[in-house]
């Protein structure tokens, strides 16, 4: 992700698309510069499971996973994330 985001220097958007699970996962995604994430097979297991209701249920989750892993960072908003919340390995 960083890469790609260097690649492209600010000239389009980035989004990420595979691998994004929970709040968790968005975090991390944006911190290596994806300006958002798609969350397609969460999407699809919650409207299989329970439609409409199952979907709002699991952005809730998402949501609420970011917030707790924002919280944890010390960082109040996505939009200031950056690099430096995430460790590489």
């Amino acid at each position: 992700m960083p890469a790609v985001a260097a690649a492209v220097a600010g000239q389009c958007e980035v989004l990420m698309d595979g691998g994004i699970r929970s709040g968790l996962d968005v975090v991390k995604a944006m911190s290596m510069g994806a300006r958002a994430c798609l969350v397609g097979r969460p999407w699809a297991y919650a409207v299989a499971a329970r439609g409409q209701r199952g979907v709002e249920h699991i952005l809730r989750i998402i949501q609420s996973e970011m917030m707790v892993t924002l919280g944890l960072t010390g960082v109040n908003d996505v939009r200031d994330l950056d690099r430096t919340v995430v460790l590489e390995e």
